[in-house]
């Protein structure tokens, strides 16, 4: 349990926070999900309180650091990888960023810290995937689980998907 590249602002005082998770890239299509969770920022008036350092997980050649005009002056914003809370009917955490190039396991470890130390009581990850659906069809979604109990209480089913993953499948 390390937390050696994430940048606490403070440590929030949350009651068993629900952790909700969106990563753009390969999990994300039409940006969905991210689409999603920033929604969610914004209507529960989330304050961000970590990030994670993106030096370690990044290839910025790939993922790169953007230069943004602000009052005339240049200023460089980096891949991240943010932390933040609400409280809600219940508290939540959430955690948006970019799918990382490197270093998963560290990455995924440093994701886990942040709910272990706000005391989570369960991660729910948000993804979207493309499909041959015409505009004139309900769009569909499911959720699948790997508690038996909130299984039974929710409906859902463990997952049966075999394959490549993405960072969501890998939390």
């Amino acid at each position: 349990m390390t937390d050696d590249h994430l940048r606490w602002q403070h440590h929030p005082d949350l009651d068993e926070p629900v952790v909700i998770v969106a990563f753009e890239g390969w999990n994300d299509a039409g940006d969905a999900a991210s689409w999603a969770l920033r929604h969610l920022e914004g209507r529960w008036d989330a304050e961000p309180f970590a990030d994670i350092d993106p030096e370690a997980f990044y290839d910025f050649s790939d993922t790169r650091p953007i230069i943004e005009l602000d009052d005339d002056r240049r200023r460089l914003r980096w891949p991240a990888t943010t932390f933040s809370s609400a409280r809600t009917a219940g508290d939540v955490v959430l955690v948006q960023g970019i799918e990382p190039q490197l270093q998963w396991r560290t990455f995924v470890e440093q994701v886990l810290e942040v709910a272990r130390s706000t005391g989570a009581s369960m991660i729910v990850t948000l993804g979207a995937l493309l499909a041959e659906v015409p505009h004139t069809r309900p769009t569909t979604v499911f959720g699948t689980t790997e508690d038996a109990g909130l299984g039974a209480r929710l409906e859902l089913e463990p997952s049966n998907y075999e394959g490549p993953t993405g960072i969501v499948g890998v939390l």
